[in-house]
């Protein structure tokens, strides 16, 4: 019989709940209830206390939860959620429930109170086994970066002066659905001119020109996975001005891949990339982290920024996206997936870093 990868992260969650005092555990992300459990709804819980743990979700998920969870003791609520609990809870001899300090609200911790638990705060011990991905979360990442890149190739012919930033947009969003994502990861960005300027730039209805740089940056879906990827390429010949700022982000981002390696801070991986900036008088130009994981979140853990207390840990998944903004100018960021591995870095991500990638794609 064949083991489903939700059995082994079950049983690790068991071990650091064990080494951590940890004896009934709520969980109540979304994408950590999927990761431990198969389960996709959109309303969903999990309780872990006895040897085999509880789904609690509703009626409109009954049939779903009972697919998906296997192995899984699935409880459709009545009446509410807490009451469910409270019931499941008694029966599974819970007398301390921990949960998650980052997922739980205000209202939700008031709730658990209301209805006589003595709720505990914890780190998120889920989030932590997240950032090192398996197998299977790794091949479901590897095909949402396949479906994004082969929707960029695509996409060149469409890149032409006088079509707009939200066409672009759509047309890459429709792209990406047509070769298997359910979703796009995130609103996809579309940034020419002066837009370039602003890291999350919204899509506009401005037009693209001849000689400007064009900031694209987006990520596909698969199983559940995302990816996360950003190429600036120039609509014509660029300029010197252009070669020197995107000659610069790639040397940057450069320093930070050959930095990455097991047992690293992540800080440091920052650094590599900041400093290059910096030193070429551009500091002040760079205001955000170097990066993040990715997996079923387009934002997770590790943080690779100046704040990060992260070390780099073996199979580890995150971006590498150093950038320059110029206000009035424009702005030029670069970003790849990389896979932290024994023998140093994977690069995931294959497309292109020239400036000219319009043309080389």
């Amino acid at each position: 019989m064949i083991k489903r990868p939700e059995q082994a992260r079950l049983s690790r969650l068991r071990g650091l709940m064990e080494q951590e005092a940890v004896s009934a555990l709520l969980v109540t992300r979304r994408e950590d209830v999927r990761y431990l459990t198969g389960f996709s709804g959109s309303a969903g819980s999990l309780l872990l206390a006895a040897d085999k743990p509880c789904l609690i979700t509703d009626f409109r998920y009954k049939l779903q939860a009972g697919l998906q969870a296997k192995g899984v003791t699935v409880v459709i609520q009545k009446k509410d959620f807490f009451t469910a609990l409270q019931d499941t809870a008694r029966r599974m001899n819970v007398e301390q429930l921990w949960f998650d300090e980052s997922s739980l609200t205000v209202e939700e911790f008031k709730k658990l109170k209301k209805e006589g638990f003595a709720p505990r705060g914890r780190r998120d011990m889920v989030g932590l086994l997240r950032r090192r991905k398996d197998g299977h979360e790794l091949k479901s990442i590897r095909l949402a970066v396949q479906r994004a890149e082969a929707s960029f190739r695509e996409l060149k012919k469409y890149i032409k002066p006088g079509a707009t930033e939200r066409e672009i947009g759509l047309r890459l969003d429709h792209l990406m659905r047509e070769k298997g994502s359910h979703k796009s990861a995130f609103d996809t960005i579309v940034a020419s001119g002066g837009n370039g300027s602003m890291p999350h730039a919204s899509v506009t209805d401005r037009r693209l020109k001849k000689g400007e740089l064009i900031t694209i940056d987006f990520g596909a879906e698969a199983n559940g996975y995302f990816c996360d990827i950003t190429r600036t390429i120039c609509l014509g010949a660029p300029s010197a001005r252009q070669r020197e700022i995107h000659g610069l982000v790639l040397q940057a981002q450069t320093a930070a891949i050959n930095r990455v390696s097991i047992g690293t801070s992540c800080q440091s991986v920052d650094a590599a990339a900041r400093d290059v900036i910096r030193q070429a008088g551009h500091g002040e130009h760079f205001g955000h982290g170097t990066g993040h994981g990715v997996g079923l979140m387009v934002h997770e853990g590790p943080s690779v920024s100046p704040l990060s207390k992260d070390i780099v840990e073996k199979d580890m998944v995150f971006t590498v996206e150093p950038g320059i903004y110029i206000p009035g100018w424009g702005g030029v960021r670069i970003e790849d997936m990389v896979l932290a591995t024994d023998s140093g870095v994977t690069l995931l991500t294959t497309l292109p870093r020239s400036l000219e990638g319009l043309k080389s794609l």
